[in-house]
């Protein structure tokens, strides 16, 4: 199946009347990718989005520019798991292969409208999870903390 031209074209509107920069590959009919960067109010600083839009739906993933080492990768778990427990939309993941560490956000649109608030909230919910979340995990990455501690530390 086409990827949704409809969810494409809300989704260059968001970036078009918030002035963001991105680039948009549109390679597969079946598939359209969005990356863009933006700069983060937390330690991390900035993280790449990426979004997927298909036919009747969107992923949004949120990567950030440093991985858990195989030393940490369970404590990091252990925090994430934390922050996802009462998350109502998205996630934390992590690969316990590699250490990689994104948040990843999903939109069922449908073949109706696409409500511009749907696209906002898909985007910037990642962003803001990061912000909430981050500086616990960056503490936990180095040792600074145990999981609840940072768990515990983070802005309410």
């Amino acid at each position: 199946m086409a990827y949704s031209q409809t969810i494409a074209q809300a989704i260059d509107n968001y970036f078009s009347d918030n002035n963001l920069r991105y680039t948009k590959n549109e390679a597969s009919s079946d598939e359209c990718v969005y990356t863009f960067r933006l700069k983060l109010r937390c330690k991390l600083q900035s993280a790449q989005e990426i979004i997927f839009v298909r036919d009747n739906n969107l992923s949004v993933l949120a990567t950030i520019p440093i991985n858990a080492d195989e030393n940490h990768r369970l404590a990091a778990a252990e925090y994430l798991t934390r922050c996802n427990y009462n998350l109502r939309v998205g996630n934390f993941e992590l690969n316990m292969a590699d250490g990689d560490i994104r948040y990843k956000n999903y939109a069922f649109v449908g073949d109706g409208p696409v409500s511009p608030d749907l696209i906002k909230n898909a985007i910037v919910i990642p962003f803001l999870m990061l912000e909430r979340f981050a500086d616990g995990l960056l503490s936990v990455l180095f040792d600074f903390s145990t999981p609840p501690e940072a768990y515990d530390a983070r802005p309410k």
